[in-house]
């Protein structure tokens, strides 16, 4: 068996990469019309890694923090941030 990769493969590789790379989560386009949530998990939820986590992933995609709660506190934590376009 070869271990060259055949045209047919490298084909279908590349058209299965187009279709995960259009399908993707473009956060940053919708939040041109309105405000959006977000629900970072984190090791654990605590008031300050909250404001830290949603305050970058605010920056990264060019938005404010509106509001900001730890849904559940402790191990395996998540919070939810409301992020609205600056």
């Amino acid at each position: 068996m070869s271990k060259k990769m055949s045209s047919k493969h490298a084909t279908l590789y590349y058209c299965l990469l187009l279709v995960l790379l259009l399908h993707a989560d473009h956060t940053s386009a919708t939040l041109a019309t309105n405000c959006i949530y977000t629900s970072p998990a984190m090791p654990f939820c605590k008031g300050w890694m909250c404001k830290t986590e949603c305050w970058t992933e605010a920056k990264l995609i060019g938005a404010t923090v509106t509001g900001r709660q730890c849904m559940k506190g402790g191990f395996h934590g998540w919070c939810s941030c409301y992020l609205c376009k600056n």
